[in-house]
């Protein structure tokens, strides 16, 4: 059977994060160890993590046996907390060391984010026709438009440039960066909270409702943190470092006790934990009340880990540079690719998701810069 062959699927994402992996010597820590150049690959890896994830639970809520995949069903979460994580420890850390950082913010963030919002989009309306989607009256332009999501899973980038707007608001406005970091953070808490109090999209048959489902809130406090984390980010490592065994044993401990805690609230309660007439708020909030702290301690096992280790390697590499389009485009290959054989499935899957992926990714640089361009030539 397939789920027999369902440890490759580990064993290839561990060959690929450890492919020449470098252990810093005794005494010795890796220095710029959160760079933009050492999380890339770590972003890469995580894209595929959530991949593996998805396509655990397109097994799972067929009610197949997701043997040793079963552990995916629900730990996608912690590789979108390191998303979030790095998203907000780069804003910070690029505030504080070039100057005038949030001039023309908006504008540069934005594109970046809208431009393959929008070119995988369309890319997916038009596969999921070419496969056959029947598009119901006035589905269309609510699709198109991105008000309405039909790829569900595309809400991280609708949330990331809420969250940039949002950060340009309190550090444009507010000059004590400690404030600031507040604002940013009540901002966000706020928005979490609205999320959490809209509960699940019930009316759409894509589930494509903005803040309307879990997943659009219990990562998203895990930006405020990479920005906290960058502000103190010398008193932080410097502590990690200094009492460093200790600072792993206790993070490891409590990754495990929290990961515990959020697979019983999974099932025994859990955020689809509401019918008509009772909206479940008290559940959520218990279920986010562990699982966040199950992602943050994951979140910062790793980056008690990467003091000492280096991961990087051209695959990782490769699949940094394609992060955002394979987080993006994958979804239409889950949805629709023809493949009965669980473990062909995966792999066709991961090996179309790819190929697609470096296409779009291709298109969206030239797109990107091409605004940017016609942008500069405007304000000249």
């Amino acid at each position: 059977m397939a789920k027999e062959y369902y440890f490759i699927f580990y064993s290839a994402l561990a060959v690929i994060l450890l492919i020449d992996a470098k252990l810093a010597g005794k005494g010795r820590w890796r220095e710029r160890s959160l760079s933009l150049a050492s999380s890339k690959g770590l972003l890469g890896f995580s894209a595929a993590g959530i991949m593996l994830h998805h396509m655990s639970q397109t097994i799972y809520f067929a009610g197949e046996d997701t043997g040793i995949l079963l552990f995916m069903v629900d730990i996608g979460v912690c590789f979108v907390g390191i998303f979030f994580f790095f998203s907000g420890y780069g804003l910070y850390t690029s505030l504080r060391e070039k100057p005038d950082y949030l001039k023309g913010f908006l504008f540069r963030r934005l594109t970046t984010v809208l431009v393959p919002f929008y070119v995988c989009n369309f890319t997916f309306i038009a596969g999921s026709c070419l496969w056959g989607y029947k598009l119901q009256k006035g589905e269309l332009a609510p699709y198109a438009a991105g008000v309405v999501l039909m790829n569900s899973q595309m809400w991280y980038l609708v949330e990331i440039a809420i969250l940039y707007v949002l950060f340009y608001l309190a550090f444009r406005f507010i000059k004590n960066r400690n404030a600031a970091c507040a604002a940013f953070c009540i901002s966000v808490l706020v928005m979490i909270g609205v999320s959490l109090l809209l509960g699940h999209d019930t009316t759409t048959p894509t589930q494509g409702l903005w803040f309307h489902g879990e997943w659009w809130y219990n990562a998203t406090a895990m930006m405020p943190v990479g920005v906290l984390f960058a502000r103190w980010e010398k008193q932080i490592l410097s502590f990690v470092r200094r009492y460093y065994v200790m600072t792993l044993f206790v993070m490891v401990c409590l990754t495990a006790f929290f990961y515990n805690r959020t697979m019983y609230m999974l099932r025994h309660t859990g955020y689809w934990y509401e019918w008509e007439g009772y909206s479940g708020y008290k559940e959520k909030a218990q279920t986010l009340a562990v699982q966040f702290p199950f992602i943050f301690f994951t979140v910062m096992t790793v980056i008690v880990i990467l003091q000492k280790l280096e991961f990087g390697n051209r695959i990782l590499d490769f699949l940094g540079s394609i992060a955002l389009e394979l987080y993006l485009i994958h979804n239409l290959y889950i949805l629709y690719l023809p493949i009965q054989n669980r473990v062909f499935y995966i792999i066709g899957v991961y090996a179309a998701s790819i190929a697609t992926a470096w296409l779009l990714h291709k298109a969206d640089r030239k797109l990107i810069e091409m605004v940017l361009k016609i942008g500069r030539k405007e304000k000249l």
